[in-house]
């Protein structure tokens, strides 16, 4: 006779009816699930700027945070040192970019955060949507390297993630596999994701939040119907009436859990349905938005709650945005080629660093302060969860020597956090100049590696990406190194790529 097991969420959906309205109780469930301990999901999340050209001493904390130093190859040193932030005008300042009001950058939050500098796409990728989440191929053919690499496509990180049994090892309750926001050439899949076969081809994203929204927390309505569509919370009204009064085993703390759940869920829906997230012009196959200006900041404020409240919610664990930097500010130029092109120039310097000061502040922060809530006796949201903001390049647009990787959580212990690292190769040996003799500065380690990383933090086994096709030696990516990159690098930085990047290792 074989035996069923019931996965906690099975268990959520037949105590209370409605898995897409309601977080995980714990004292709902069976003795023998509590006993098991908490569900091990791991939740991802990708914000991806365009351009960069952000001078590195206003992007990163100062070098007297280092104290601590390691070999990690011949003539190769690598340096972290804990995250610290004094406040400066009420504002905790690592540096110039990575600034935010003290009272939500505190200390905790701040513990769950790593800087991370030196990750490499070694050859010249120039402007770029693939690059962020291994799909080097998504290039605009700018130079010789990048039009080889158009030739190979891969699947991005996301969508192997979002198809993995282990990472979704139960889909019930699941309402989509990854959320997509507003992120043209971001996300790519095989044809039939299933097989892992076909062709590599675009995942397409939505730029309304609303329709995100009615995605994963509103079931379709039969058409013909004349009646409005009832509230989300007036459906699992009920439900929560009945759990709420009636389970004489809810502890205290779940049914303070549940009334504040219910709150959230019911302020989320009246900002939806406000009009807070107005669908505006997209950018289409531009990697320009055709709108200048718009209100972007609201609509990722909106886009941070829907994400937040599917992943307590359960109906989702994956979620890409794209960030169009030029909606920031009140700019009426041509920002890709007056701004991120001349970002050598102090104004334009000065717009970039303004620019993404904010959505640090506003979007990474505001996000990662919005998931470090309880959602079951000590443990947070954020604390299984692994938020990454990347930008298109490095200090020097068109290069993606050492790509700025600021991220928070830890996926539930797989990673260290809290700390500065920087995995630059600081010697003569190691400072690297592009084919046309210009100063790049020194290299560090693959930015494949922390693709590598990612993955495997999220539960994944190397065996599920290692032998995709065009994928690197190691790592994760297009498996190309420019002469005057490898030159600089010491012997094993692309052999062993598919390790955990050292420092935050666990």
């Amino acid at each position: 006779m074989s035996v069923r097991t019931l996965s906690r969420r099975q268990v959520l959906v037949g105590a209370s009816g409605f898995a897409l309205g309601l977080p995980i109780l714990n004292s709902v469930l069976p003795k023998e699930l509590r006993a098991q301990g908490l569900p091990k999901e791991r939740r991802f999340v990708a914000f991806a700027s365009q351009h960069g050209g952000i001078d590195e001493a206003a992007m990163y904390p100062a070098d007297s945070l280092f104290d601590h130093t390691e070999n990690l190859y011949s003539g190769h040193d690598i340096q972290s040192g804990s995250l610290l932030a004094p406040i400066v005008d009420g504002m905790a300042t690592l540096s110039e970019i990575l600034r935010a009001p003290a009272d939500i950058l505190t200390e905790n939050l701040l513990a769950k955060m790593n800087v991370l500098r030196g990750l490499d796409i070694p050859w010249y990728i120039a402007h770029h949507t693939g690059g962020h989440l291994g799909n080097y191929a998504r290039n605009d053919g700018n130079g010789d390297d990048g039009a080889v690499a158009q030739d190979s496509a891969m699947p991005t990180i996301d969508q192997i993630m979002a198809w993995s049994n282990n990472f979704y090892e139960d889909l019930s309750g699941i309402a989509a596999r990854q959320l997509v926001f507003g992120a043209p050439r971001l996300s790519y899949n095989w044809s039939s994701p299933s097989d892992r076969s076909g062709s590599i081809q675009e995942v397409q994203g939505n730029s309304d939040p609303r329709t995100v929204f009615d995605q994963v927390f509103v079931p379709e309505e039969d058409p013909s119907s004349p009646a409005p569509r009832p509230a989300i919370v007036d459906r699992v009204f009920t439900s929560y009436q009945s759990l709420r009064q009636s389970d004489r085993r809810l502890s205290t703390e779940d049914k303070q859990r549940l009334d504040d759940h219910m709150d959230r869920l019911s302020e989320l829906e009246r900002r939806v349905n406000s009009g807070a997230g107005e669908r505006r012009a997209s950018c289409g196959e531009s990697l320009r938005p055709t709108e200048q200006g718009g209100n972007h900041l609201e609509e990722l404020s909106l886009i941070n709650d829907v994400i937040a409240t599917a992943f307590l919610c359960g109906t989702s664990r994956i979620a890409i945005v794209k960030v169009r930097e030029e909606a920031f500010v009140d700019y009426a130029g041509d920002w890709h080629q007056d701004v991120a092109h001349q970002h050598f120039d102090p104004e334009p310097q000065a717009l970039l660093r303004e620019v993404n000061q904010l959505v640090f502040e506003r979007v990474l922060v505001d996000l990662a302060y919005k998931l470090d809530v309880e959602e079951a006796p000590g443990e947070k949201v954020l604390d299984s969860t692994l938020i990454q903001w990347t930008q298109e390049s490095g200090d020097i647009t068109h290069e993606n020597r050492s790509v700025p990787t600021i991220t928070f959580g830890g996926a539930r212990g797989a990673l260290k956090t809290g700390l500065y690292c920087d995995y630059r190769k600081r010697t003569d040996e190691g400072y690297a100049r592009n084919e046309w003799g210009g100063e790049l500065g020194h290299v560090g380690l693959l930015y494949s590696q922390w693709l590598a990383t990612v993955m495997q933090s999220m539960g994944l086994d190397r065996s599920e990406f290692q032998s995709i096709e065009h994928n690197g030696v190691a790592g994760y990516g297009y498996g190309y190194i420019a002469d005057h990159y490898r030159q600089a690098y010491s012997e094993g930085v692309e052999e062993n790529a598919s390790e955990i990047l050292p420092l935050i290792g666990t």
